[in-house]
């Protein structure tokens, strides 16, 4: 594989061979399909991100372990892949320089898996997808979900989200126009194409409806539609933590009180802004 692609693995997603010089916890990711190992990580993790429950940490390690999930489909839009399976990684958690607790998937080597034949791409698509979902990520999400006693479903819809975003960004990235296209039509295949059979559920649980609400601007510029997650990320559940404005829980009513405050916010640092110059 190209040093480019480890590199931007690296940088994008957190997977290196590099080990990080002072971890703050660490363990193999072997470790993690297995009920001991996972209860020990969520522990861990509770005080590190200051979680009130062990729910909370297991929606935000289960958020973090999307950046593995959504580092296959870059991969895959490259048509190549490294092996990401557990018995392949350690999870080392340590402290970012802004503070707060950080996931690096250091690899002990790098295997490179074949890419599609030519013609077959399609095909090689859905295996890989298959094969990734069903027997990488399923048992773990299913031992993070009984660890800490949550709806599963709740915790596959942590990983949608973060596939528009990204595909934004590399909208954005020059000479990246077809792996774009790649990605946007992957992913879209893994949400709405793929049947439940690799999750063990009757129905795709990541087969979701992205929806947006208004969000406030600026005094004299029109609101902005955002994206709605697809999932609550249980921040309301951490120390100091609330009900994100764009989670699918917040009642509208709550929603809309939390826009008005917001306007209130903006108008008031426009007024001062103003006042200063």
């Amino acid at each position: 594989m190209k040093t480019e692609m480890i590199e931007l693995l690296a940088r994008h997603f957190g997977i290196t061979p590099e080990p990080h010089e002072a971890p703050l916890y660490e363990i193999e990711g072997r470790r993690l399909v297995r009920a001991d190992g996972m209860k020990e990580a969520i522990a861990a993790y509770a005080p590190l991100m200051k979680a009130l429950e062990p729910a909370a940490a297991a929606a935000y390690l289960t958020g973090r372990l999307g950046n593995l999930n959504t580092a296959v489909h870059y991969m895959l839009a490259h048509d190549a892949r490294i092996d990401l399976s557990p018995e392949r990684w350690t999870l080392q958690i340590y402290q970012h320089e802004r503070g707060y607790a950080e996931f690096r998937y250091v690899l002990s080597e790098i295997v490179e898996l074949e890419g599609p034949l030519s013609g077959q791409r399609s095909l090689w698509r859905e295996q890989q997808l298959r094969h990734w979902y069903g027997n990488v990520m399923r048992p773990i999400v299913e031992v993070i979900a009984a660890a800490a006693d949550m709806d599963i479903t709740q915790l596959w819809r942590l990983f949608p989200m973060k596939f528009p975003y990204f595909h934004e960004a590399l909208q954005k990235m020059p000479d990246h126009e077809s792996i774009a296209q790649k990605f946007g039509e992957d992913y879209k295949f893994a949400l709405h194409e793929l049947d439940g059979e690799p999750f063990g559920r009757v129905r795709n649980p990541l087969d979701v409806t992205f929806c947006t609400v208004d969000y406030p601007a600026a005094p004299g510029q029109p609101d902005e539609q955002i994206r709605m997650k697809t999932s609550c990320c249980m921040y309301h559940r951490t120390e100091g933590g609330y009900y994100c404005y764009t989670c699918p829980r917040l009642k509208p009513e709550e929603r809309a009180k939390r826009k008005e405050e917001m306007r209130a916010k903006l108008e008031e640092q426009a007024l001062k802004t103003a006042a200063a110059q």
